[in-house]
């Protein structure tokens, strides 16, 4: 290695599903050290990284149980973590990696605005990371088309009445246990018993225009968010279910968020998490109703790889952060790793 070489971050992954998984593919591709991994107790559990990500040969990391695991004496510089979209469930993870020297980054909606989830243990993570020296930040597929593309969007006007966002992304593409978050297969009788108006696990999606208002400099002064089932008017086979949902039952989840600031412009996000209809393509629409009037479209084939991909290119900025909680907005655009 030269001395203009940048170090290779690196890496402990903590949650080996699908998204650690990914994260471990890609790390041992480009030649990122892989120091450690975790996982819940279960199968996973005494693994080898590389044959549970799909390798086919061992890369000598074997996963721990991480809630037995001993984290002292880490020589890593970076925790991915990956367990839930929850800032209240994923923090004993947080807290093990931050105590242990590491930034994190987390694959979690909560994770991507923090102050918009929960104020009081975003403050406490905050406080954690900087009583390490190390940063904590999150980032996904939100990186690139959720908030960076609604803040460059907004960057030509000089004038700004109401942002919109809207999104249709294919729950079965992101597997089983995602897509039953969104009610896939419930009467809508039974979606309304389950969630009422509010899907505390999708309650997060609000902090999209949040974070993009934040980061144009407005204060959020109020907010209204709701879910509402999504129904087809035909039966639809759902093949991950392996059965035919009837017409009218529920095949996703649809949230609806309203944002209003302390300066007058306004947001509405509108986001689609369901079942795809052959042709339907994935998708992510920003508009800026303003002086000029913008709007870009973001398609996707593969939201799995794209929301891994993304998670994983933001890993040198999160190094690189000043010491505890720095959003994406505030790095700057996400970097690829083709080169690296």
């Amino acid at each position: 290695m030269t001395s203009t070489e940048p170090r290779k971050p690196r890496i402990v992954i903590y949650g080996t599903g699908q998204f650690g998984q990914y994260i471990a593919r890609f790390a041992t591709r480009k030649g990122w050290p892989i120091v450690a991994a975790y996982n819940r107790a279960g199968p996973k559990v005494g693994r080898d990284l590389g044959r549970l990500a799909g390798l086919d040969r061992d890369i000598g990391v074997i996963v721990q149980d991480c809630d037995t695991a001993c984290y002292d004496g880490l020589d890593a510089d970076i925790g991915v973590v990956t367990l839930s979209n929850s800032l209240t469930e994923n923090f004993p993870g947080y807290r093990r990696l931050l105590n242990a020297g590491l930034n994190v980054i987390c694959h979690g909606t909560a994770a991507y605005y923090p102050y918009g989830c929960d104020p009081a243990l975003a403050a406490e993570i905050d406080a954690l990371a900087k009583a390490n020296n190390v940063t904590f930040s999150g980032s996904g597929i939100w990186d690139m088309s959720r908030i960076w593309a609604g803040i460059l969007l907004a960057g030509p006007c000089t004038e700004i009445r109401s942002l919109y966002h809207s999104s249709i992304t294919d729950t079965q593409r992101i597997g089983k246990v995602q897509m039953m978050f969104t009610g896939v297969g419930l009467t809508t009788e039974q979606f309304r018993q389950r969630f009422g108006s509010v899907n505390t696990a999708l309650n997060t999606y609000k902090t999209i225009p949040e974070h993009v208002l934040a980061a144009l400099g407005y204060t959020i002064s109020a907010d209204r968010v709701r879910v509402e089932p999504v129904v087809f008017d035909a039966p639809f086979y759902c093949r991950l279910l392996e059965r035919e949902i009837p017409a009218g039952d529920c095949v996703g989840t649809r949230i609806v968020a309203e944002i209003e600031t302390k300066e007058g412009p306004t947001a509405k996000a509108v986001i689609e998490l369901r079942l795809f209809h052959d042709g339907e393509i994935e998708h992510m629409f920003w508009s800026v109703d303003g002086e000029p009037a913008t709007r870009v479209r973001t398609e996707r084939d593969d939201s799995a790889h794209a929301t891994a991909a993304c998670l994983f290119n933001r890993i040198p900025d999160v190094i690189a952060a000043p010491p505890g909680i720095v959003l994406l907005s505030q790095m700057g655009p996400m970097k690829h790793t083709a080169l690296a």
